[in-house]
């Protein structure tokens, strides 16, 4: 009996180690990462899905990019883009969550259902935000063993269009959370 209780103590410790030792400071910087960043030689991601989310939500070309997955909700993601009549935002939207909608159906293109609205920005505002998500990036910092263990929530990807970084569910008052909002 005495065993089978160490046994489960430690499995508790296991799990909730890398909760409790992650830096606390940590959620004040992005995560590095290159999930919607082309793998292969012929710009390829690493699975379908990535490449099935950059087809019907990414733009061809962006300035820079914010994409949100939520576990139970529609992905969206709003794209900086410039051209010749100046800077526009565009929001792009899953009307489901992808890989829910996409369970159990045919894999034909109607079944996805992707809405867009786009509003025009000043030059101001533009440099002001590419200024804001790049410093993010660059400043993103890697986690120092698992990082924060989440099982469930929101991650949240900044991205220019050769980099990118990430933040998962961050908590309030943390510099995450203020970019995410």
């Amino acid at each position: 009996m005495k065993s089978k209780v160490h046994t489960i103590l430690f499995l508790l410790a296991l799990c909730c180690a890398p909760t409790v030792s992650f830096d606390v400071m940590a959620q004040d910087f992005l995560e590095p990462s290159d999930r919607f960043i082309a793998n292969d030689k012929d710009g390829n991601l690493r699975n379908q899905y990535d490449n099935e989310v950059v087809k019907y939500l990414f733009p061809q070309e962006y300035s820079i990019g914010y994409f949100a997955s939520p576990s139970f909700s529609g992905q969206y993601g709003i794209f900086l883009i410039r051209d010749n009549d100046g800077p526009m935002l565009v929001y792009n939207r899953f009307k489901s969550n992808y890989s829910v909608s996409r369970r159990g159906r045919s894999k034909k293109e109607e079944n996805v259902k992707v809405s867009s609205d786009t509003v025009r920005i000043s030059t101001e505002e533009a440099d002001r935000l590419t200024a804001i998500i790049t410093d993010a990036i660059d400043k993103a910092v890697k986690p120092n063993g698992l990082g924060r263990l989440v099982f469930d929530g929101t991650t949240y990807f900044f991205m220019l269009p050769d980099k990118m970084a990430k933040t998962c569910s961050p908590e309030k008052n943390t510099n995450c959370y203020n970019l995410v909002e």
